[in-house]
Formats: C-alpha cells, sequence, structure tokens
C-alpha cells in the first residue's frame, strides 16, 4: 500500500479549516488540522510532509510558526495562505523557507496543483554529518562569531525577565529576528507576538494604529480600532524604527511604557495591557535626542537593556555558514537540487564590505541561486554591480569622508540605483526589494542629491498610476 503524504492544515477559521480538509482528503491525503500555531506545534514531533497554515491568525502568526517548526523540523515544506495580499509578508515568508504561498479566498486547483508541486520537489540531499556546518544561533539567527556568541548570550538571557530591549544595529543585521527571538525563548511566547515598523505607517495614523481609536474620534473612523498594544496584551510588542517614531506621538508612547496603559483616541478610559516592548532602531538616537527629534526621556525610558548587531564586515568569519545557509534555503525554495560555491565566490564574499548586511547576502544568493544555469555559483553569477572591476557610475557626496567610507556609500548608492532601475524607478517596488521603507529610501537619495533619479514629471512614485 502506498502511503499517504500527511498534510497538516492549520487555521483559525473553522469553516474554512473544515473545507481545506475535506479538499485535501478527496485528493487523497491524510490530513490533520489545528486551529492555532499553538495547536499545530503539538504535532512538530510527528511525521508531517507539508504544513498549510493562514499567515494572518489572533495569537501566533503563521511565520511565527514558520520559525519556530524550522527550529525543530527545518525540512518540513510550508504553504503560507493569506487573505490580505500581504505581499511583503510573503516574501519574508519565503525568504524564511516557506515553499509557496496562496492569496485567499484559496481556489480549489490552485491549491491542489500546489500541493502536488511543493511535495514533489525533492528534499535537499543529505551530507555526511562530518561535512554538514553545525547549527549555532537561535532558530533563523545563525553564527558562530564571538560578537554573534554574545549577542546570543544577551538575547538569552534578557529572554527570562519582562525587561524592555532595545536592540541596535544597521540596517540588514536582523534586527527583528532577534526580536523574535526574544519573544520564543521567553516565558511569553504562547502569546501574541505583535510586530510594527514605524516607517511604513503615515505619521497622521501613528497613535491609532499603536494604540487603537473608538468610533467617531476623527473625520473617516466609522468604527472603533483595537490598537497593537492591546493587541499583544499577554505576549510582545515588537516596534521596529523608532527612531521614526513621530515627535507629536512620543509623550503618548512614553506614558504607556510608565502606566502599561492606553487610552484610545477620542476615549477617556485607560486600558491596561500586559505587553514586554521590544524596540530597534538602525539610527543614532543620541543624535536624535540632540538635534531635539528624539524625547530624552523617552530614550532612556526604552534604554533599559541594549543587544548591539553588529554589521557583516565586523563578523566576517560568519559569512561562510550564512552563505551556506542561505544556499541550502534558496536551492529549496526554488526546487532545486544540492549547489555549492565556487571557493573563489567564497573568497570574494570575505572580502566584499556588504553595506546592506545579512539581509544584502541572503538576497544575493537567492538571486544567484534563480538565475544560475548550474550547480556551482561562480563570480560569474553575481549581480552586475557586484562583480569585481565594477564602478559606480552615481556621484559621491559633497562632504569629505575617509576612502573606506566612500567606498561603501559608493557600493551602496550602486546597489540602490540598480534597483531602481529594474524597478523602471517605482519607489515603492524598489524599497521592497531593498528591503527598506520608502522612507529610508528617499532620505538617501536625497542625501546624494538625487532625489528625482528616474521620475518622471516630477512625481514621488514613478510608475504607480
Amino acid at each position: 500500500m502506498i502511503q499517504k503524504a500527511r498534510v497538516l492544515v492549520v487555521e483559525d477559521q473553522e469553516a474554512e479549516r473544515h473545507a481545506l480538509e475535506r479538499l485535501l482528503r478527496l485528493a487523497q491525503y491524510d490530513v490533520v488540522a489545528a486551529a492555532s500555531a499553538e495547536e499545530a506545534l503539538e504535532w512538530c514531533d510527528q511525521p508531517i510532509d507539508l504544513v498549510i497554515t493562514d499567515l494572518r491568525m489572533p495569537q501566533r502568526s503563521g511565520l511565527d510558526l514558520l520559525m519556530q517548526w524550522r527550529e525543530v523540523r527545518p525540512d518540513t515544506p510550508f504553504i503560507l495562505a493569506t487573505a490580505y495580499g500581504d505581499v511583503d509578508s510573503a516574501v519574508r515568508a519565503m525568504k524564511l523557507g516557506a515553499s509557496d504561498y496562496l492569496t485567499k479566498p484559496v481556489e480549489p486547483q490552485r491549491l491542489l496543483q500546489t500541493v502536488r508541486q511543493v511535495l514533489d520537489r525533492p528534499p535537499p540531499a543529505a551530507e555526511p554529518a562530518s561535512a554538514r556546518p553545525k547549527p549555532s544561533g537561535l532558530g533563523p539567527l545563525v553564527g558562530r562569531s564571538p560578537a554573534m556568541l554574545e549577542v546570543f548570550d544577551r538575547i538569552r538571557r534578557v529572554a527570562q525577565t519582562d525587561s524592555i530591549v532595545l536592540i541596535l544595529g544597521e540596517s540588514g543585521t536582523g534586527k527583528e529576528l532577534a526580536a523574535a527571538a526574544i519573544h520564543r525563548h521567553s516565558q511569553r511566547a504562547a502569546g501574541p507576538y505583535v510586530a510594527v515598523n514605524m516607517a511604513a505607517i503615515p505619521p497622521h495614523l501613528v497613535e491609532s494604529e499603536l494604540f487603537g481609536h473608538v468610533r467617531g474620534a476623527f473625520t473617516g473612523a466609522t468604527d472603533a480600532r483595537v490598537g497593537r498594544f492591546q493587541v499583544a496584551s499577554g505576549g510582545t510588542i515588537f516596534i521596529d524604527e523608532i527612531g521614526d517614531f513621530e515627535p507629536t506621538a512620543q509623550a503618548k508612547l512614553l506614558r504607556v511604557l510608565e502606566n502599561y496603559t492606553v487610552c484610545p483616541i477620542g476615549s477617556n478610559e485607560e486600558i491596561p495591557v500586559d505587553v514586554r516592548v521590544v524596540a530597534a532602531t538602525s539610527r543614532h538616537l543620541p543624535d536624535l535626542v540632540a538635534r531635539g527629534q528624539f524625547r530624552e526621556d523617552l530614550y532612556y525610558r526604552l534604554n533599559v537593556v541594549s543587544i548591539q548587531l553588529p554589521p557583516l564586515r565586523q563578523r566576517v568569519e560568519d559569512i561562510p555558514l550564512l552563505a551556506e545557509t542561505f544556499l541550502r534555503e534558496s536551492a529549496q525554495t526554488c526546487g532545486r537540487g544540492p549547489m555549492e560555491i565556487d571557493p573563489e565566490l567564497l573568497a570574494y564574499f570575505l572580502r566584499y564590505p556588504w553595506p546592506g548586511n545579512v539581509r544584502q547576502l541572503r538576497n544575493v544568493i537567492f538571486s544567484m541561486v534563480v538565475m544560475a544555469r548550474g550547480t556551482q555559483l561562480t563570480l560569474a553569477d553575481l549581480p552586475a554591480d557586484m562583480r569585481p572591476g565594477h564602478v559606480p557610475t552615481a556621484p559621491a557626496p559633497s562632504s569629505s569622508p575617509s576612502a573606506a567610507t566612500l567606498e561603501l556609500e559608493a557600493i551602496e548608492r550602486s546597489h540602490i540605483l540598480a534597483t531602481l532601475q529594474a524597478h523602471g524607478g517605482n519607489r515603492t517596488h524598489a524599497a521592497a526589494a531593498l528591503r527598506i521603507s520608502v522612507r529610508t529610501l528617499q532620505r538617501k537619495l536625497k542625501a546624494w542629491g538625487l532625489e528625482n533619479y528616474l521620475l518622471r514629471g516630477g512625481g514621488q512614485d514613478a510608475g504607480s498610476g
């Protein structure tokens, strides 16, 4: 008798969960189901061939489930489903190792086709234990360098407390992964993990997004809204890019951190919230304080325990481990067989300054795997703007930094301008591909005197019409 593939369906809506179960059973799959990420994790030690999970769930999200499951069973394929057309989250899921994603309402034929394709992909080839790098780190946050071992130690220790944590580091160093690791290793792991990126929220919506509002609180508030702090109660809220926090809302955030109560816009009711706060920034907050752009009392309230993530150029010894990890993930995501990195390419990786840090390394390897003709990545597979001898054409800044700084900024400019060209000047699409906010992209272009680069008709987002 041929053994049926076992599929775990994770969906908090009962009707949708039962519909998926029936459809998959009719297609001759062995189906088990869970109503939450917590229930799904109980199956982690059982033979599961595929997990299909909703992305948005009330407590832990599908991404939370994916990250925690991969710590125990890294080879289990995942398909994520979302009703929100959330491209950023879908891309992030693919980067974290998801095999595919679907948008709701899920079309039965599309679902079954995707399931067949994912299950038909060959598993990663087994390697001798002696040849396989030993995993080191906390889930997807990996490394063996002394700097990262110190980071892991601080995460484990602070996770056992409810202290506010401020994560510092350049863009692309893994601040969000560190925040998620703090939550997973804390006493609040069974509670919700809510992430909010301040740079992605329009200034006039910041207070409503975080603290909520009552119906009629302002023009357009036709319904009441529960803020992110209330949603995160019992768990952790991660506030990314806290340095971009709207100045007029900083006093209200300080009050919340002092009293752990929120007052929705238009209400006089103080609502208690039991939440652990983790914040992160790539900006230098003391400089913002000195310029009057960030409240000094809020800075000291946030900076209770800090974790500094090193840039990739300061942890070069981790590059081989990271490159191999990303290569396996990318090959599996793309349905490729075993792949390897040419020693000459790896040596170049060790010399390259990586202005975009770990995120850039991951994206470069993913891009190379997608485009590679063979099973070995070589220097010829590098993106054109990263190849040895490439000379960036963008103008240098007017200041007089060191030669090393000029080189880093030139490489960063070249990468950003090439991405803008690839997306026809569209700021929104280019920022998504670069994994930075549109605001950050605009700030960089303005600093280089290139705020109108590739814009047509003087608009803010060429090609968005």
